[in-house]
């Protein structure tokens, strides 16, 4: 006759005491957990690099005016989660620590097409035409536009100017920012008549017709004419892609 095993079977209430202890412990090890994390990662500077044109005070001040959480890990995981840029002409923003108390900021700044001056102010607008920032001051390398009428500015909304203006004032801005031109000003006389300042000399690029290959010769034709003019203007408004024609009258 075979013999029959017997099987120890827990009986309710040392399981469920069981199963308080484990839960508690676990509880007590998520909390000292949170409080490590809360403690040893609390927020005491912020440093900031890649810009350019706003002041580490005016990024940090955008930066805890939205959801701040003064603990570098909590920040980190918020920006990779909602991917915020805290200001206008900021497309992207990455975070991490060199030590846990400090918050490294690396923003990545975009493009400013242009600037109107409008009621005292500098009012800067993106590739689309939308007004975006209002400043007391001018940016050195945003050039300032005139000869296009609008009736009022709005920030957050389309410039209404009478005319199409904006993709040619975009191309011009990313030609001058790769052949790192000085310019301090895109004129406009027409919709199609176009005159830049660069220093003392004016160039008179005409219509939009081969407006990228004139944008690349003034690089050269600049240094060429600086060596024995101090100003001038430099005609460029009968250039082709068959006949190279530019001049230069004082």
């Amino acid at each position: 006759m075979e013999g029959k095993s017997l099987t120890l079977v827990e009986s309710p209430r040392k399981k469920k005491k069981r199963r308080i202890i484990i839960l508690l412990c676990l509880l007590l090890i998520l909390g000292v957990g949170a409080y490590f994390a809360v403690t040893e990662f609390s927020i005491t500077n912020i440093e900031i690099s890649g810009s350019s044109t706003y002041s580490d005070a005016e990024i940090v001040h955008a930066l805890k005016e939205e959801d701040y959480v003064p603990n570098t890990l909590l920040m980190i995981l918020k920006q990779k989660i909602f991917h915020q840029t805290y200001l206008p002409f900021i497309s992207h923003v990455d975070m991490s620590y060199s030590q846990p108390h400090v918050l490294k900021v690396y923003v990545k700044e975009k493009l400013r097409a242009g600037v109107f001056e409008y009621m005292g102010k500098y009012v800067y607008f993106n590739e689309s035409g939308m007004a975006m920032e209002s400043r007391n001051h001018l940016f050195s390398d945003v050039p300032v536009v005139t000869g296009v009428e609008f009736d009022k500015l709005v920030l957050g909304k389309k410039i209404p100017t009478k005319g199409d203006y904006f993709d040619t004032i975009v191309s011009i801005t990313k030609k001058i920012a790769s052949y790192e031109l000085e310019v301090s000003e895109i004129h406009f006389e027409e919709e199609d008549d176009i005159t830049l300042v660069s220093g003392s000399y004016l160039i008179y690029l005409g219509t939009t017709a081969y407006l990228d290959d004139k944008m690349s010769k003034i690089p050269s034709v600049l240094e060429s004419v600086a060596k024995t003019q101090k100003e001038g203007t430099i005609d460029m408004h009968l250039y082709t892609l068959e006949k190279n024609i530019i001049t230069f009258r004082k």
